[in-house]
């Protein structure tokens, strides 16, 4: 009880601090009109490529997943003043009820997307998981990639070597072209599929900003 106590507490102050973080940003986002295009599409992500994304959103109704834990507890707060919900579970910790959940809400339109990071919560980094295909799947939806890179950074040293735009820094956030899953396909052969999509959208945006990708190199917060 003392650790969720502790959990709610801290994502609630994370929360006020991201809001303040995001009015900082000097974001160049490209591809939004493909929400606009495909409301209720699902939006994938690479966990460590979430921050400007979620920052870029401002203004919709977003839903996504987090774990039943006490790290659940902190993301579900953080992020709810960013207009984000949060439907709670994860993989072996109630992760299918949850994933209905969010396919009941979104069949109901009770928000504009619904968004994963596909190899969260705990990696393993840049291995897709099968959730965003079932999502898809049962929506009959094709998959919005999305990514950013930012000029000035932190890089953490998490199992995901999570990207952070300092604040006043200048990203570049871009939603690519809508990924429609080949109907034969198998989970295992979608799931590559997603995983070259953001690759190719992540390492794009890298060169373009730094001619090089920044996952490639030693650069990373102390």
């Amino acid at each position: 009880m003392r650790r969720m106590l502790k959990a709610r507490v801290t994502g609630s102050v994370l929360g006020q601090v991201l809001r303040l973080w995001r009015a900082t940003q000097r974001l160049e986002v490209r591809g939004l009109e493909w929400l606009d295009q495909l409301k209720g599409s699902p939006i994938a992500v690479w966990h460590g490529r979430m921050q400007c994304p979620i920052f870029s959103v401002r203004g919709r109704q977003i839903l996504s997943m987090a774990s039943a834990s006490a790290d659940g507890e902190i993301a579900t707060r953080s992020f709810a003043p960013l207009g984000i919900s949060m439907a709670r579970g994860s993989t072996g910790k109630g992760g299918q009820r949850a994933l209905d959940q969010l396919i009941q809400w979104m069949r109901e339109e009770r928000a504009d997307q619904v968004a994963l990071t596909v190899d969260g919560p705990r990696g393993p980094a840049r291995r897709v998981k099968p959730g965003i295909i079932e999502l898809a799947r049962a929506l009959d939806k094709p998959i919005i990639m999305a990514s950013f890179s930012a000029h000035s950074y932190w890089m953490l040293r998490s199992w995901d070597r999570m990207l952070l735009a300092r604040p006043f820094a200048r990203a570049l956030v871009q939603f690519g072209s809508p990924l429609e899953l080949p109907k034969t396909a198998t989970t295992e052969e979608s799931a590559h599929l997603v995983k070259k999509a953001l690759d190719e959208l992540t390492l794009k945006l890298d060169v373009e900003l730094h001619g090089r990708s920044l996952w490639d190199d030693g650069h990373q917060l102390a």
